[in-house]
């Protein structure tokens, strides 16, 4: 897993790229341009933060590398940060065949340019380039901003009706800055050229590749959202799990996937930031690459992301394989596949008991009655911290009082939006009688009040019980 992020920086010497590969980059003299050919040009940031290409070559070929982006110079020197530069992944493997830096690029002008030739092997590949940020050095300091594409229009607004004070003699306000990307903009790209001869044996592709018996994919994904699947195994199967998300030490997943069983409700697989390992680009990207063994049954498959980082717009360096971001499974045995089917999510059977929108210093009370003994789905969203919950949920037997079951901080999962949100998805069986559905929170974070980000469904916050099916 280490080498999907190495980079290979075998330049056989610098050639200029032509003019005519690359009309976009001013800078470009037209040398060579009968003995290359682009077959891949990326290009126009100013609505798109990452494109891609795929490109399959029949026969190992000699590779010519272009990219024009970006980077803020460090003060005491060394590697720069790139907020605009280009990589090269293998299609098959998903692994980094080569990547632009600033250890492997130079400065021309107001720009980072890397021009390499890579000897590749026969096989298929995917070009990327992203702008996700723009950074300048001014004179009192250096700093890196996000560039959001969906707040552009109103944001460039906004600016222009800002009194831009102190900085903005400098040219250093947002203002400035906005302006200054927009101008820069226009010149980063890259370009991926053969030689001439060879150019009509390369086929390109829409990237990412989709690879054999992927049977369940959730990559579509964006800020603040949760994406499900239900698939039902008819006989014990291997499940590759393939998945990127953003998570950190010390502060769990903040975009994870799992896979529920859907009857009993326990969590069978799930992102985990000791599991995961870095993903390239931002060291909040994580990719997890597992094979699973699971019986048959009912399986739930579920990706979620908080409200910021994701395919809607990177607030950091996107990972090395942007287009998967997201959850994706598929069966490596070709004569295993038919035992794999999509199948439609079952929705909870008649609600029993609930109580929702719960607000701080609230002792909520529900009596509910079953007539005969019943499997119940329990679903809550409470607040935990250290280990403890302060907001939660329990089920009192109504006659004696004890609990019956109680929302325990170990058996919860990350709810979304802050830290503290927990939740838990839980199936218990309640004999016969009456019972008493209670949630209680402290003074702080609760509904209408948060004191952190809310969890991803904050309407939901409190708890609900189901009469479970077969």
């Amino acid at each position: 897993m280490s080498a999907f992020t190495a980079e290979s920086p075998l330049s056989i010497g610098r050639f200029v790229m032509p003019a005519l590969l690359f009309l976009m980059l001013p800078q470009a003299q037209p040398v060579l341009w009968a003995q290359e050919k682009a077959v891949v040009s990326l290009q126009e940031f100013v609505s798109m933060e990452v494109r891609q290409q795929g490109f399959a070559l029949p026969k190992a070929m000699k590779v010519h590398v272009y990219a024009r982006g970006g980077g803020v110079e460090r003060a005491w020197g060394g590697e720069r940060n790139l907020f605009a530069y280009g990589w090269v992944l293998n299609a098959t493997t998903r692994e980094v065949v080569w990547q632009m830096s600033g250890a492997n690029s130079h400065r021309e002008g107001l720009y980072r340019v890397a021009d390499h030739y890579l000897d590749l092997p026969a096989g298929t590949y995917e070009a990327y380039f992203s702008n996700h940020a723009f950074g300048r050095d001014t004179l009192f300091s250096q700093w890196n901003r996000n560039i959001d594409r969906r707040r552009l229009e109103l944001e460039g607004k906004r600016r222009r009706e800002e009194i831009h004070g102190f900085l903005g003699l400098f040219g250093a306000d947002a203002h400035a800055q906005l302006r200054f990307w927009r101008e820069r903009v226009q010149n980063y790209g890259m370009v991926v050229s053969v030689a001439t001869g060879d150019a009509p044996q390369v086929q390109t592709f829409a990237a990412p590749l989709r690879w054999k018996n992927i049977f369940l994919s959730l990559t579509k994904t964006g800020d603040n959202g949760q994406w499900d699947q239900a698939f039902r195994i008819t006989k014990p199967v291997a499940v590759h799990i393939y998945a990127i998300g953003e998570g950190g030490r010390g502060e769990g997943m903040h975009d994870s996937g799992w896979i529920l069983n859907a009857k009993t409700r326990k969590r069978v697989w799930e992102m985990s930031v000791d599991r995961a390992q870095y993903a390239g680009g931002a060291a909040k990207n994580l990719r997890q690459v597992e094979t699973l063994q699971l019986p048959a049954g009912d399986y739930i498959a579920s990706f979620a992301t908080d409200g910021t980082h994701s395919p809607a717009d990177w607030n950091g360096a996107p990972p090395c394989d942007p287009g998967t971001y997201g959850l994706t499974l598929a069966v490596p045995d070709d004569a295993a596949l038919p035992r794999v089917a999509l199948t439609e999510s079952k929705g909870p059977g008649p609600l029993l008991a609930e109580t929702l929108r719960v607000r701080d210093e609230q002792d909520c009370r529900v009596p509910f009655a079953i007539a005969k003994d019943q499997a119940v789905l329990i679903h809550a969203i409470g607040e935990g911290v250290q280990g403890r919950m302060a907001d939660y949920a329990w089920i009192e037997d109504a006659k004696t009082g004890k609990p019956v079951w109680t929302m325990e901080f170990g058996d919860t999962q990350p709810a979304g939006g802050g830290s503290k949100n927990r939740m838990v998805e839980a199936r218990i069986t309640l004999t016969k009688g009456g019972y008493t559905l209670r949630f209680k929170t402290d003074d702080t974070h609760a509904y209408g009040d948060w004191n952190a980000a809310p969890p991803r469904n904050p309407e939901r916050y409190g708890v609900s019980v189901y009469a479970a099916g077969e």
